[in-house]
């Protein structure tokens, strides 16, 4: 069951993800789990536990004799207890997977926890480098920003960003910075580039987040226009892309050759240069739309011919694969919004404005997909026959501009 927090809770969530970042459970206290201290342990809650090494309930024998306790810190305003949580299955064919708080009725009877109330339950890695449980009663006896983070510490995204926020208020308030790349036109890239350069960024391709794996950096100057999230290229087999070209790396060329059209600035060439969104909002005329396949766990892209009205899946992502790329590209993003000008020959950048976003949340990535909001871009140019020459822009998934609030589970406008 997924447990919805009320707005005030949610705030405290906020609160939390701003000091720690780790993925986190909800269950919401009923009068049953409260008088049997028998607490489900919900899909997302076993995900958790288990990606932190602490209990695999697949291997867990049936019966409460079989089970395994773990420490946990409960943290309240101004106070901490170490409890023991024990997880278990029970003793019924099904073998349901449960927990128990220690003393839970103790707690009930104090107020430290009560029928409504929602738990928050995560896992973060303590100096020593073991891991450790820790719940927040999002409800009752909140504890406040100072004492969470004497409790449990800040993350490392938090801790990097108190790091540069005094570098990114001096680019802000430092008016017009010189293109890093020298005098010369200005290319889309420029506004990206020299952003980098004034943080000490080394310019290059990464597939993870620009700054040490963990902040990754955007900057634009059209503030309409949609935002990049990630390139990745889609998968072929199975399809026509892969039945004409047997060679894996040759594909993203051969898709841009089977379904392109003939280039009005390269001549003799196919271009491909089109936005990709849902089947209500194509955003293109050459028969393309994006399916998001809950069934196989795919985002396909369909082609549907202009002649036949045949459909076909011309290439396709799959769920585990967009996101992972999500997460490793955007743990937490600082987007810029800059304005630039030319001074005898010399491009100039302000940054003006800079939002933050953190916790992207892939179910809603997907949502994001169907509503139209997200999109993918395919932008490049290929030879009709024979060896593959042109250029392809790096394909990429897009996102417009309101959307982002969406998207992450903490987003907003620094401040100085």
């Amino acid at each position: 069951m997924i447990f919805i927090p009320y707005s005030d809770e949610a705030n405290i969530i906020n609160m939390i993800q701003q000091i720690r970042n780790e993925d986190y459970a909800l269950i919401r206290m009923t009068y049953t789990m409260i008088n049997k201290n028998n607490l489900d342990t919900n899909s997302i809650l076993r995900n958790l536990l288990f990606n932190w090494g602490f209990v695999d309930y697949n291997k867990l024998e049936h019966g409460g004799k079989f089970g395994i306790t773990h420490n946990a810190l409960f943290i309240q305003h101004g106070k901490t207890d170490v409890i023991k949580l024990k997880f278990y299955r029970v003793s019924n064919t099904r073998g349901d997977k449960r927990f128990s708080i220690e003393n839970l009725k103790r707690r009930t009877k104090y107020g430290d926890i009560n029928q409504g109330d929602l738990l928050y339950i995560s896992i973060f890695r303590q100096a020593n480098g073991i891991p450790l449980i820790y719940i927040i009663n999002l409800t009752h006896n909140i504890p406040c920003q100072d004492y969470l983070s004497y409790v449990i510490g800040v993350d490392a995204i938090t801790n990097l960003f108190y790091q540069i926020k005094p570098r990114l208020y001096e680019i802000i308030h430092g008016g017009f910075f010189n293109n890093s790349k020298g005098y010369g036109p200005i290319a889309p890239k420029d506004v990206g580039d020299t952003l980098e350069t004034l943080l000490g960024i080394n310019t290059n391709n990464r597939t993870n987040a620009d700054y040490n794996g963990l902040i990754e950096i955007k900057a634009k100057r059209n503030r309409s226009s949609l935002d990049t999230l990630f390139t990745l290229r889609p998968q072929f087999e199975g399809t026509r892309v892969a039945k004409y070209e047997l060679t894996d790396r040759n594909r993203v060329s051969a898709f841009t050759r089977l379904y392109g059209y003939d280039s009005n600035t390269h001549i003799g060439y196919s271009s491909l240069y089109i936005t990709i969104g849902s089947m209500e909002a194509p955003q293109n005329n050459q028969g393309f739309y994006l399916h998001v396949n809950d069934e196989k766990q795919t985002v396909d892209i369909i082609w549907c011919d202009p002649y036949t009205g045949r459909q076909e899946i011309a290439a396709y992502w799959s769920f585990n694969a967009l996101r992972q790329q999500l997460y490793i590209k955007h743990p937490s993003t600082l987007w810029f919004k800059a304005e630039s000008r030319e001074i005898n020959g010399m491009v100039q950048f302000k940054y003006n404005e800079i939002e933050f976003s953190r916790a992207p949340q892939f179910t809603t990535f997907l949502s994001l997909i169907k509503s139209g909001a997200i999109t993918y871009d395919w932008r490049g140019y290929t030879t009709k026959e024979g060896k593959y020459t042109g250029k392809n822009h790096g394909n990429a998934w897009r996102i417009k501009p309101y959307a982002k609030s969406n998207l992450f589970g903490e987003f907003k406008i620094i401040e100085f």
